[in-house]
């Protein structure tokens, strides 16, 4: 028996045409969205937030997707969330030149006026022939369409913001849906096992390593509840998985936590694993639940 959770790998057929269907449409209705705001809000330094935006919302659809069809394979899931963001990337340079080709441009230079509207049939047109479409791109790319502190972005550098954009959409597809298929799943009652961040901190741990190894070794006493001595003191989260009706699919995660506030007062965290979907027994599951599942009164009633 692995000492931690690995996924069967499995993937319903039903799953997958549901994460392809689905993913599809979602892109399609984040396409417009995406080129939409693109050209018509004129800051140009918040198109990189536009698009981040773009890849992260289609990765949280398609994570959502692949935990309604039940599909476990890492690997499967990245695959077919990678051919999602690439026919979202197809799709939203179908809305560009369907925009870009039926505008048109009133007066000149600082009064120039350009406007467009979309075409259902100038869509389909541009969408069903992709080999004209690449030919617009790289004219596109010969003269440009917008421009950075007085200058036209055109040639290798546009190209490279292309390519940005693409590892954006991608990435954000990929990472966020994979990331689901790497959850814990019961293939005994056929469900995800619910997660749950037990309330009380945990010691952090220094020393990472050694950490992993006595936990891997079943030394659960080795966790120890943090008791705060200072503001923004690092502490350690640990998180536990598990299904209910299936004994053998009960799994701990531990993570450092560091707590940070930025100049404006504005508090984050950043995290580190230290150990994610290490497989234990019921019997420590409870122990763990018990120690760590509720803050003290004390804390409690300062709080």
């Amino acid at each position: 028996m692995s000492l931690y959770y690995q996924p069967s790998n499995k993937m319903p057929i039903g799953g997958v045409l549901l994460f392809l269907l689905g993913g599809v449409l979602a892109a399609a209705a984040l396409a417009f969205v995406y080129i939409y705001a693109i050209w018509y809000i004129p800051f140009v330094y918040i198109n990189f937030f536009i698009c981040l935006g773009f890849g992260l919302v289609l990765g949280g659809v398609l994570l959502l997707l692949a935990r309604a069809g039940k599909l476990r394979s890492p690997s499967g899931v990245g695959g077919l969330a990678v051919l999602v963001g690439l026919a979202a990337v197809y799709l939203e340079w179908s809305v560009y030149l369907t925009l870009l080709f039926n505008s048109e441009t009133t007066g000149t230079g600082r009064d120039a006026d350009t406007s467009t509207s979309f075409s259902a049939r100038l869509f389909a047109d541009v969408l069903t022939h992709p080999g004209a479409m690449w030919n617009a791109i790289v004219k596109i790319n010969a003269t440009g369409t917008w421009s950075l502190k007085g200058a036209t972005a055109s040639g290798a550098f546009l190209w490279f913001v292309w390519v940005v954009e693409l590892v954006m959409i991608l990435g954000g597809a990929y990472l966020m849906a994979k990331s689901q298929a790497d959850e814990p799943f019961s293939e005994l009652t056929n469900e995800w096992a619910d997660e749950e961040a037990l309330a009380h901190p945990v010691a952090y741990a220094a020393d990472a390593a050694q950490t992993r190894t006595a936990l891997e070794t079943g030394q659960f006493q080795a966790l120890a509840p943090h008791v705060p001595q200072a503001a923004l003191e690092p502490f350690a989260r640990l998180k536990l998985h598990r299904v209910a009706n299936d004994p053998a699919c009960q799994y701990l995660t531990l993570e450092n936590v560091t707590p940070k506030v930025d100049d404006k007062g504005k508090a984050s965290e950043s995290t580190a694993t230290v150990v994610q979907h290490l497989a234990i027994s019921p019997g420590t599951y409870d122990d763990l639940k018990q120690r760590f599942g509720a803050l003290p009164a004390a804390t409690q009633a300062t709080a």
